[in-house]
């Protein structure tokens, strides 16, 4: 399967594999009209929120020379070394450093076809060292691997690319380490496999395991040798992982305070995939089992009964999977089956690679078995809990589903290179198999029903093109509108049907053409064996060429598929107000001169606003969130869960803000509604820099009562809990809230109940309604409202008919409104979804200013004032005009420490979360300071690992030498 050679050099076919999928995908990213072509770009999901302004600050941080051992623009603060490890440990992040400013965001989007490339390319190294093969056929499967339905569908989360792009080098190093013995490949692979992505990479360490099996049982001759293959890959595997100690002990430690650390292992039978209703029967039969075991009752009959029932279960969830192996249809990009789909020909050769008589029959059965182990651990939820790091994930499901296609594509090849070996019966057998495992598919299943859609589809089809041509403008909407829709649902069941049977066909053809020469007769001339040779080569050469063709075709057909199922992104305006917003933050720094403060928006644009626009913000959404800093957040009014790893500011109440060290907000829609705690102090453009005029920093001293909080108490409203949180604080008795009463009505809306409170029942009409939420106010202050929208609907909030924002919020959240005084009225309109039928729940207060500005005046009389500030060392002096607490706006993880005059101090927590300190009256010189043990012995193993890593290599590398040299003394005679 060679190219043609070009003025006598020979085609470079690794450097093909690293440009077939690169080139695919750039050449995608230029008609998609995506940046550094235009003016969207592939940052879909948490890669708007997360990667991006991530890889923005570490690029800063880089060029800034800041300690990488802790943040404060990402969220409250936190731990950087375990949001590294994760998010930014790939090599080609540090390029960025060299970048300006201008090209950052192009860089970043052009690091997937970069990343793609490479994987491409080690795949081929892969085949290359493995088959002993150097022709086209590499370059191909590796474009196949680099663009199987995992990388395509998951690309968006970047941090994995590289993982899955080393994974090809891993397997060639451990089946190198465990045949040649040779260690340098297996151990630097594995450890930039962990290094850049831990996740991913415990992934690639399962499947080191699995590979070690698997080849133990097809070539092990003896229990010396396994034992001795067990101790060699066993001492290798830790000198890799210990390597990677510098970034994976704090990382451990960071996890420790994360949500995934709470998840617990299912202890039920339960599936994934699967219908819930489906698993009725043997949900009942494991529970028989389980309560006759706990009894110490016999419990055989029991299980064997468990196992049957689960059988069917399972069976069905297999299909689905075996079902969603085929092309033609939207990868999973969030939810949905695993990305299992690597090549229609992949399914053909992976059949005939088990019928081939050429490979060792243990091999195939290793094989076989390797994709029947990986299914069921996407079906069965208790192996998917072990193989997603012992959690469960939010989203993005089966996220090792990669390796399933690794094996498949490692299968394929191996049929591929035998492909002039297999009878016509197997092809046909394989092709038949192939048909009977796609027709799983439930794109299959919806073929009846759409058929009967199919005149209602060329109906409106007609109707667009009469629209077209009328020019009627709103008739073509409508009707666009309705196939799109009517194509969305049904469309690619005929392109799942069409893209397989088409492809299926062309590979069985061009794999049986060479086998279908005529034979020769007996005692054939040299004339006709030469004739027949001649036609042999010939055959096999077109068939090669047709089949490469076809290879490429279904590469390009991949991505155009996937290109059209993606969903782009505007980037106009990412980061909100552009420049203008970038010209508001330098001014503010130029006028600040405070050590430490917080900014943030007034309404959010990612979850990450401070990693993105370069400042010390609030919001974060990362898998590193400390968990209890997310539950503090909760009951402080922000929009925080757990388990979704996030807490988001928007405009809350004065009271918050109070303990969130908030200095200044950007308001970048132009929209600056009255408030008499933020003034207005510059604008650029639509852009308003607004100053606190409440404003606590870092550090301020409150009444000892204010440790010994409950924040969790249960039966609080958001506006009774800063109520109880101000008065502790301050020592003052009065409510800072005053509660507001509403009254609720529907457009196309049915309302059950409702109370004054803000509680209420209601029923929507068909097509979307309304429910309206209607304050008159009575007395002058800040408003303040606390919503809890069960269905996530989106809302309005008017001032005497003036629309002030609008929002969609998943979560409950306290939002500021504006200063109102007697006879205004304030409503809040939410939509309701057509026959939505819900419960939602809007409070209102106001603020008592007199009694506000008592309690700051209390907060503001001693407050720490810093002298030094560093991301790992805070020092700084107050003034205590009383006995009290010193509340801190800095999150506790266990690595802060604090000394009071020079003396090691006790550290209390606010909340779960905020460091305090117990202070006495008079002076004292305050130190925070960030100790990472965890790094201090990561970076002692890592180098000490490194240093017999680089010892044995020497040593490997002499012994080579030596052999080398005693070989070519060999060679020469002896006299």
């Amino acid at each position: 399967m060679n190219l043609p050679l070009v003025r006598g050099k020979k085609w470079n076919y690794l450097a093909m594999a690293f440009a077939i999928p690169a080139l695919t995908m750039l050449c995608l990213m230029i008609a998609s009209g995506c940046t550094p072509f235009g003016n969207y770009s592939m940052l879909y999901s948490d890669m708007w929120h997360q990667y991006f302004p991530f890889f923005k600050a570490f690029r800063l941080a880089l060029r800034n020379g800041d300690s990488l051992l802790y943040s404060w623009n990402v969220g409250m603060g936190m731990d950087y070394l375990g949001l590294i490890s994760y998010y930014l440990a790939s090599p080609l992040n540090l390029v960025s450093v060299l970048l300006p400013e201008s090209w950052v965001l192009p860089y970043f989007a052009l690091l997937v076809p970069i990343k793609l490339g490479f994987a491409g390319l080690f795949f081929a190294i892969f085949l290359k060292k493995m088959f002993g093969k150097d022709d086209l056929s590499i370059a191909l499967f590796g474009a196949f691997y680099a663009l199987c339905a995992w990388a395509l569908g998951y690309q968006w989360n970047i941090m994995w690319l590289d993982t899955f792009a080393l994974l090809p080098l891993v397997a060639l190093g451990t089946i190198s380490l465990l045949r040649d013995k040779k260690f340098i490949l297996y151990v630097v692979s594995l450890f930039l496999s962990v290094v850049v992505n831990y996740y991913v990479g415990f992934f690639t360490c399962i499947f080191v395991l699995l590979l070690f099996i698997c080849y133990q049982i097809s070539y092990c001759k003896s229990m010396k040798r396994l034992a001795l293959d067990f101790v060699r890959i066993g001492c290798f595997t830790v000198l890799a992982i210990g390597m990677t100690a510098v970034l994976m002990l704090p990382t451990l430690d960071a996890l420790g305070d994360t949500y995934s650390s709470i998840n617990t292992y299912p202890s039920d039978f339960s599936l994934n995939i699967v219908e819930y209703a489906k698993c009725a029967d043997a949900r009942e039969a494991w529970k028989a089992y389980k309560l006759a075991v706990e009894a110490g009752e016999p419990a055989v009959m029991l299980w064997l009964t468990a196992v049957k029932e689960s059988f069917g279960p399972i069976l069905d969830g297999m299909k689905q999977v075996a079902g969603n192996m085929g092309g033609g249809i939207s990868p999973t990009f969030k939810e949905g089956l695993p990305n299992v789909y690597s090549g229609v020909g992949t399914i053909l050769l992976a059949f005939l690679f088990l019928t081939a008589k050429q490979i060792r029959w243990r091999e195939r059965i290793c094989a076989l078995g390797l994709l029947l182990f990986f299914t069921i651990s996407f079906i069965i939820r208790q192996l998917d809990y072990i193989w997603h790091g012992f959690h469960f994930t939010n989203m993005i499901p089966y996220r090792f589903s990669f390796l399933f296609s690794f094996v498949m594509l490692y299968m394929a090849y191996r049929a591929f290179a035998l492909r002039y070996e297999f009878k016509p019966w197997k092809v046909l057998a394989a092709g038949i198999l192939s048909i009977c495992l796609l027709s799983f598919s439930p794109q299959i299943k919806e073929i009846p029903e759409a058929t009967g859609k199919l005149g209602e589809m060329f109906s409106l089809l007609g109707q667009t093109i009469g629209a077209v041509f009328s020019g009627n403008q709103e008739t073509l909407n409508a009707v666009s509108t309705s196939l799109q829709q009517i194509y969305k649902k049904y469309g690619q069941a005929y392109t799942f049907l069409v893209y397989n049977g088409v492809f299926l066909l062309l590979y069985a053809v061009f794999l049986l053409y060479p086998c279908l020469q005529k034979k020769l007769r007996p005692n054939p001339s040299k004339n006709e064996l030469k004739e027949f040779e001649e036609v042999k080569i010939n055959r096999r050469r077109l068939a090669s060429t047709m089949l490469a063709l076809v290879m490429a075709l279904e590469i390009a057909m991949n991505i155009v598929n996937f290109g059209v199922n993606f969903s782009y992104t505007n980037i106009t305006t990412y980061p909100r107000g552009t420049t203008y917003t970038e010209s508001m933050i330098r001014y503010m720094k130029e006028r600040e001169d405070s050590l430490f403060y917080r900014v943030e928006a007034t309404h959010s644009q990612t979850l990450n606003d401070g990693a993105l626009n370069d400042y010390n913000g609030i919001s974060t959404f990362t898998s590193s969130a400390n968990v209890k800093v997310t539950e503090f957040m909760r009951v402080m009014g922000y929009g925080a869960k757990n388990n979704y790893n996030r807490y988001c500011f928007e405009e809350s109440s004065p009271v918050a803000n109070l303990f969130l060290n908030l200095k200044y907000m950007l308001e970048r829609e132009g929209k600056v509604e009255e408030n008499s705690y933020f003034d207005v102090v510059h604008s650029y453009g639509d852009v308003y820099l607004l100053e606190n005029n409440a404003y606590l920093p870092l550090g301020f001293l409150a009444e000892s009562e204010l440790a010994d909080l409950d924040f969790f108490a249960t039966g609080r409203t958001a506006f009774k809990f800063q109520n109880e949180l101000f008065s502790v604080a301050t020592g003052l008795p009065d409510a800072v809230f005053n509660t507001v009463y509403s009254t609720v009505k529907g457009q196309n809306v049915t309302i059950n109940s409702s109370s004054s409170g803000g509680l209420c029942s209601y029923k929507a009409g068909t097509g979307s309604g309304k429910l309206i939420y209607q304050y008159n106010i009575q007395t002058a202050g800040f408003m303040c409202l606390d919503l809890t929208m069960n269905a996530r609907n989106s809302f309005s909030v008017y001032h005497n008919g003036q629309l002030l924002y609008s929002e969609s919020l998943s979560l409950p959240q306290t939002l500021a409104v504006c200063e109102v005084k007697p006879g205004d009225v304030v409503e809040l309109k939410a939509t309701c979804k057509s026959e939505e039928s819900n419960t939602m729940t809007v409070r209102a207060a106001i603020v008592n200013e007199e009694v506000f500005r008592k309690g700051y005046d209390i907060l503001a009389a001693s407050t720490l004032e810093l002298t030094k500030f560093s991301t790992t060392r805070v020092e700084g002096n107050i003034s205590c005009n009383r006995d009290g607490l010193l509340y801190t706006s800095i999150p506790y993880n266990g690595n802060w420490k604090a000394t009071v005059d020079g003396k090691e101090a006790d550290i209390h927590l606010v909340g779960g979360a905020m460091i305090a300190l117990e202070l006495t009256k008079g002076d004292h010189e305050i130190v925070f300071t960030y100790e990472n043990k965890s790094f201090t012995i990561g970076l002692l193993v890592s180098i000490a690992c490194l240093l017999i890593f680089l010892g044995l290599a020497y040593w490997q590398n002499q012994q080579t030498v030596h052999e080398k040299v005693r070989n070519i003394i060999a060679k020469f005679p002896r006299k």
